[in-house]
């Protein structure tokens, strides 16, 4: 079994191990499980059973995350489909079942073993199943004399989605809009919290550590840490098998982790802005879900294509999180790296090009020369990332043109020094032909300011609506922003950071810049080099600043110890111990590893931002990120949009 996440100690790296373990009927090399006659007989890493893998909507999307076609095959999965589409009968095949613990799916199932459609069946649920659906189960299976085809079931604890090494999302892309709402009924608020309960129990599972938990008063957010905390304490004092009991005394458990759990309401800003980094900007403009980049067709492509981005691919993993004129610029250099060796490898090969590499007559084969084949594999595998990248790259500039990105990222990055006079001129601007962009941008401002007044806030909401904007946020907004308006915790821009030139020269340069490197990328794949195109342009960087977030996770982790704290206020949980015997609040001690969820939607940007506190001054401190659902600027407004409606 080849695990081709890196990092073993992250998130997505445990949760690889565990599908892959499931995907090998429950067993692994580094497990002592009590496996089935089935799985002894046959589960052998030198004779691997060849399997189906039936897995539902919410199944598909946790495994397609982390594992591509090659990944499942090296895990002997010769087919994978979803439970609800046509299935021809396999009868000598086992089948592995990955779905969501309900009674459609339980349905389902029986179906498939009324039909026979498989050799024996493995049932594996994302979650707990509920004991009375379980129970069901059993007596439809017994009274149908099915029973004897189910092999295992197996819960999971695998109900996340992870997008990076150390992000994940819970899939409720609505738990935002559910959660603020106020004519939400009661029982979807509780099935929003619940559901959110039960997966970041699974989070914790997987990571195999129970964490302190820590979460401000007063919202969703203490409700989950609230159920958390009692879930976490009934499974540890009451379970059977407690699925913390290996690390429960060893010493990896000396330092835990801190659970981090915060509203959304908090800090809406980064939600909306526009980014300049590489991933921020793919998600944002081009659209990213579990790891797909997707190109919509438009004058510039005839066709929709899309681009799968895995955890080996080197240049997404070195520049994810670069602002993108530097992702402009390391493309140039890889590649003249790859047409370096690409020329080294047909000079000693004595070939005009890689293509004919492979013809090479194997008689007169020296070690030159099978060094030469061998570094071909790897070279073509790099020729297709750079190339995927150059398309990505090319994309994102005629959006950022046509759009003009720029403009609104330099307005946004000084927001509170913004005149009335700038912001009605690029809300009236007709070149900039994006409503939400216009939207976006006067949300920002208006969060972000102490006061509009009456007579500005007639005319921004006229020049709005004459842009073609929905006011449906902004009315939303209206009536929310003195709960949610938080002072300024970001730091104010550095006049200096642009290294000797003024923002306004570095931008006004951007669009021949875009238009250079967009010819350039046209010029035909790897055969049009852009070398010196981008001189002059890393000095169009993002302004260091620390959100709202980041700021309050770092008074956690690195509590202030003679000033006030942001996290004064906030509740403090400690599952580990009984209710009737809780310690005192430990406001004052450190962490070195923090989980932070936010309740009602994230992104990468603030990822991306907690991610340089985690390293800032030398640190070695280590920051997962999740919320309920990663959602892109376009998704966040449109929630907007629906509780505005709702108001």
């Amino acid at each position: 079994m080849v695990t081709t996440v890196t990092d073993s100690t992250s998130l997505r790296a445990k949760q690889y191990a565990a599908v892959a373990s499931m995907l090998n009927l429950n067993t692994s090399t580094d497990t002592s499980k009590e496996m089935d006659q089935y799985s002894d007989a046959k589960v052998l890493q030198d004779n691997a059973v060849w399997k189906v893998l039936v897995f539902d909507k919410f199944g598909q999307d946790v495994v397609s995350s982390i594992m591509r076609v090659n990944d499942l095959r090296e895990n002997g999965i010769t087919v994978h489909m979803l439970l609800n589409q046509d299935r021809s009968p396999l009868p000598d095949v086992p089948a592995i079942y990955f779905l969501e613990p309900t009674t459609e799916n339980i349905k389902k199932v029986c179906e498939d073993l009324n039909r026979s459609l498989y050799d024996s069946y493995y049932v594996n649920f994302c979650s707990t199943i509920p004991r009375p659906l379980l129970e069901d189960f059993a007596t439809t299976t017994i009274s149908n004399n099915t029973s004897d085809a189910i092999t295992q079931v197996y819960d999971q604890y695998l109900n996340f989605v992870c997008t990076n090494p150390d992000v994940f999302s819970l899939n409720q892309t609505e738990a935002f809009v559910n959660l603020n709402n106020p004519s939400a009924p009661e029982s979807l608020i509780e099935e929003t919290v619940d559901r959110a309960v039960n997966s970041l129990f699974s989070v914790i599972v997987t990571l195999g550590v129970i964490p302190i938990i820590r979460c401000p008063k007063g919202n969703a957010a203490e409700m989950i840490a609230q159920k958390l905390d009692s879930k976490l304490r009934d499974h540890i004092m009451n379970s059977r098998t407690n699925l913390f009991s290996e690390n429960i005394n060893s010493s990896v458990n000396l330092q835990r982790p801190v659970l981090i759990l915060l509203d959304r309401s908090m800090d809406i800003t980064p939600m909306l802005g526009h980014s300049w980094t590489y991933q921020a900007l793919v998600h944002d403009v081009l659209g990213l879900k579990l790891n797909r980049i997707s190109i919509e067709a438009d004058e510039n492509n005839q066709s929709r294509r899309s681009y799968d981005v895995d955890s080996k691919d080197f240049f997404w993993n070195k520049n994810a999180s670069s602002p993108f004129p530097q992702v402009a610029e390391d493309i140039d250099i890889e590649l003249n790296n790859y047409k370096k060796d690409a020329a080294e490898i047909t000079r000693i090969s004595g070939v005009s090009s890689l293509e004919d590499v492979s013809q090479i007559d194997m008689s007169s084969n020296t070690k030159i020369l099978k060094s030469a084949i061998d570094a071909l594999p790897e070279l073509t595998a790099r020729k297709a990332t750079l190339d995927m990248h150059m398309n990505v790259a090319t994309s994102l500039l005629n959006h950022i043109k046509d759009r003009q990105l720029d403009t609104f990222f330099q307005i946004e990055e000084s927001i509170t020094k913004q005149a009335k006079t700038l912001l009605l001129e690029t809300i009236n601007d007709p070149e900039k032909k994006n409503p939400e962009d216009k939207m976006r941008l006067f949300l920002i401002y208006y969060l972000s300011i102490a006061e509009v007044s009456p007579e500005d806030m007639d005319a921004y909401k006229k020049a709005l609506e004459a842009a073609g904007c929905d006011m449906a946020p902004l009315k939303y907004i209206e009536k929310v922003r003195a709960l949610m308006r938080m002072t300024s915790m970001i730091s104010s821009p550095n006049p200096n950071a642009s290294g000797g030139f003024s923002q306004n020269e570095l931008f006004r340069g951007f669009s021949s810049i875009g238009n250079r490197l967009t010819d350039r990328l046209k010029e035909g794949g790897l055969g049009g080099g852009f070398e010196n195109l981008l001189s002059g342009v890393k000095n169009l960087l993002p302004t260091k600043k620390e959100l709202v977030i980041s700021k309050i996770v770092s008074d956690i982790m690195s509590p202030p110890q003679n000033e006030p704290s942001k996290a004064d206020d906030f509740l403090y949980f400690d599952p580990k111990l009984s209710k009737n015997n809780r310690s005192p609040r430990q406001n004052k001690v450190s962490f070195q590893e923090a989980i932070v969820f936010v309740v009602g939607g994230g992104n990468y940007v603030e990822y991306q931002n907690l991610q340089e506190l985690a390293t800032a001054n030398n640190q070695k401190k280590k920051i997962s990120y999740g919320s309920t659902d990663i959602l892109s600027p376009h998704q966040f407004l449109q929630q907007l949009g629906t509780l505005g409606n709702e108001t």
